[in-house]
């Protein structure tokens, strides 16, 4: 059955004598438990026709801004220029500290859209043209101005427009205005400078073969003779290497060896701890298709730990204190998993464990069984 609600005048005299001097007020009684079940608790939906705000129905004289009853354009605009304000932020500050008038809106440019508004320039009586909205020279006059005053950098020109000569009908980015019509600053000055971005380069072969004649023999030499070529041939590029022809590759230019194989590289060492292995590095005897950080390289590509890695088998002391299930519990669960999602190996295993994380936690099982669980297995199963 509908809930039957007082009229809109009885139930706002209620609500009024109740002393709430907001809408938040309103809500927190409405959720208190002492509303009277026959006063709505959104008034505004039920009362549609008499509605006129939540100041009108709390009583403290509030009016939303819907609701209120504006000056006419031509009444507000004879009033604020008689104000002598002299830029938008002025207006700002005279909305907020209480002398404005409340029929004269602090957003005229939404209040009186389409009613007669055409900038705060005409609204405070200054003049003043927004960007947006000035009428500018066409290009090629703008451009035979610019080439008149001789500047020869970019900057200069922003130098130029911060000193208060520049013509109000040219633009300060001409860039943005002229859009269709651009072709550089340089274009726009005269000085026929074209932009790295705007420049047609040589082929890749004939600058390649043009840049090893200069026999330089790193990147920092490459960057004190000119700026780096690597943006002009994002296809060609292989690397400075490559580029300047000293052979050096980039480390994340190289081609490595698969995670496999480099597992079985090092376990050949019988290296116990990292620090071994980091110090073979640095005796310059790595090959080149080994990499010295497996872990950044072979990340989700079967990185297990550096046990694995190494052929130690040991396992962090972080592995070793997670509460996982015994291994009888543990060894169903993983053949559940096996046949559910069709594990053969240990590189079927090794994709799987890597993808389903949050699934193995939640069942306290270890991405690495064979480490966890090295004492409880037998032979046959290890294997």
């Amino acid at each position: 059955m509908r809930k039957q609600f007082r009229d809109f005048k009885s139930a706002r005299k209620f609500v009024q004598k109740l002393g709430l001097k907001s809408g938040k007020y309103w809500r927190e009684y409405v959720t208190s438990g002492n509303k009277p079940d026959d006063i709505p608790s959104a008034p505004e939906s039920t009362y549609k026709k008499e509605w006129g705000g939540m100041g009108d129905w709390l009583g403290t004289g509030r009016i939303a801004d819907q609701y209120k009853t504006y000056r006419s354009f031509n009444d507000a605009i004879k009033y604020t220029h008689s104000l002598n304000l002299k830029s938008q932020k002025e207006w700002q500050m005279f909305c907020i500290s209480g002398n404005k008038p409340d029929d004269i809106p602090s957003l005229p440019n939404r209040r009186y859209k389409n009613k007669g508004w055409n900038g705060y320039g005409d609204w405070l009586g200054t003049g003043t043209i927004a960007t947006q909205d000035m009428p500018y020279r066409s290009f090629n006059n703008a451009r035979k101005f610019a080439r008149n005053l001789k500047l020869q950098r970019q900057n200069d020109w922003h130098e130029y427009c911060k000193s208060g000569n520049k013509p109000d009908d040219i633009p300060r980015n001409p860039q943005s205005t002229y859009k269709k019509e651009w072709g550089g600053m340089g274009n726009f000055l005269g000085t026929d400078r074209i932009a790295s971005q705007d420049m047609v380069y040589r082929p890749y072969k004939k600058a390649h073969k043009f840049v090893r004649q200069l026999n330089l023999k790193s990147g920092k030499e490459w960057s004190t003779y000119c700026k780096s070529g690597k943006k002009v041939y994002k296809k060609e590029w292989k690397g400075m290497g490559d580029w300047l022809g000293t052979g050096t590759i980039a480390s994340y230019n190289m081609a490595y060896r698969s995670f496999e194989d480099a597992r079985k590289f090092a376990k050949k060492f019988k290296f116990q701890t990292n620090k071994e292995w980091q110090k073979y590095c640095k005796s310059g005897k790595l090959p080149k298709d080994i990499p010295n950080a497996p872990t950044h390289q072979y990340k989700n590509k079967g990185w297990v730990n550096w046990g694995d890695f190494l052929g130690t088998e040991t396992i962090s002391n972080t592995e070793k204190s997670q509460n996982y299930l015994p291994w009888p519990e543990a060894k169903i669960e993983y053949q559940k998993l096996a046949k559910e999602h069709g594990l053969n190996n240990g590189s079927d295993w090794r994709k799987f464990s890597l993808k389903h994380k949050k699934e193995l936690e939640k069942l306290n099982l270890p991405l690495h069984p064979k480490l966890i669980y090295t004492k409880e297995r037998t032979w046959k199963e290890r294997k």
